[in-house]
């Protein structure tokens, strides 16, 4: 065994260096596991949608979507472009039953994403159904069971004028039938993330109007 005095020791300068990287090292890795998983302590169920269609005289209420890609009458040539809404209706409950109600698991949606799904898997956005697009509708649905209802844009104007709805305009027997999903995306108030997504069939044409 060698004598205490003959150990090598590291000067202090590289002593600090090591720890310096190494705090840098751990820092860089450090990352909210809720960035990327549901880890919130509340559900969220989508109790119904359904649709508001854009017309002359208003909106008109359904359940499945019959997108007017052209409203014409005789007050209003050839094309007149309307958006069209979905109404979504949200409830918010504790995963854990025994947890007493708080502010900290309600949850505000600060944005939603629409994207138009064909059942022939035909998807290419601009080709065969209109592009995606995201929204901000900023709303908060609490975790005691109260049904909070919103109204959201699922069909912009301007998708009426491109690619592939606009080859439907004054067609006739031109229609393209889609499912639109709306991804809404929130957090609660402790800032865990979560994401719930809501559905609503689309029917495209240039409708005959009254």
């Amino acid at each position: 065994m060698r004598p205490a005095s003959e150990f090598a020791f590291a000067p202090r300068e590289s002593v600090w260096i090591l720890s310096l990287v190494s705090s840098l090292l751990w820092g860089g890795c450090t990352v909210t596991e809720t960035e990327n998983d549901d880890t919130t302590n509340t559900f969220i169920t989508i109790v119904s949608v359904t649709s508001e269609k854009g017309d002359f005289g208003g909106l008109e209420e359904g359940t499945d979507l019959f997108s007017d890609v052209c409203g014409a009458d005789e007050d209003h040539p050839p094309c007149t472009l309307f958006n069209d809404n979905a109404v979504v209706t949200f409830v918010g409950r504790p995963k854990d039953i025994s947890t007493l109600s708080s502010a900290v698991n309600d949850v505000v949606f600060e944005r939603y994403r629409v994207t138009y799904i064909r059942a022939d898997g035909r998807n290419v956005p601009g080709i065969d159904v209109p592009y995606p697009f995201d929204g901000v509708s900023s709303f908060r649905v609490p975790s005691d069971g109260t049904e909070v209802t919103r109204a959201v844009i699922v069909v912009r104007h301007q998708a009426k004028i491109e690619s592939p709805l606009r080859e439907l305009s004054q067609a006739a027997s031109g229609l393209l039938s889609v499912l639109a999903r709306m991804d809404f995306f929130g957090r609660d108030g402790a800032g865990r993330q979560i994401q719930v997504s809501a559905f609503l069939n689309i029917t495209f044409a240039d409708f005959g109007n009254e």
